[in-house]
């Protein structure tokens, strides 16, 4: 049976996505993160709130959005995984 992802690994899930792929609907973004959208859409809200993700409408359809990355998502991300290889290289796990 698979373990669970902490919260923290969805978050890096996430903000690697939007760092790596670049702007991308919420949708696909699940995809990336492999979550189904109605759990990835209260974590893009918390994230939105915290400022580290922005969600804007996209073109002229209001219900047509894309999630970007910040410059404090981009800080966050490199700070969890700076601190995810310390782990590792103590053999400790981010979870």
């Amino acid at each position: 049976m698979p373990r669970r992802r902490s919260r923290i690994e969805i978050v890096m899930d996430i903000l690697e996505a939007l760092a790596e792929e670049g702007p991308m609907p919420p949708t696909r973004l699940a995809t990336y993160a492999n979550l189904p959208y109605d759990r990835l859409a209260p974590i893009l809200q918390s994230l939105e709130e915290k400022g580290l993700v922005e969600v804007r409408e996209a073109g002229t359809n209001p219900k047509t959005r894309t999630a970007t990355i910040t410059r404090k998502g981009l800080d966050l991300l490199r700070e969890l995984r700076r601190l995810k290889k310390v782990l590792l290289d103590f053999g400790l796990d981010i979870v």
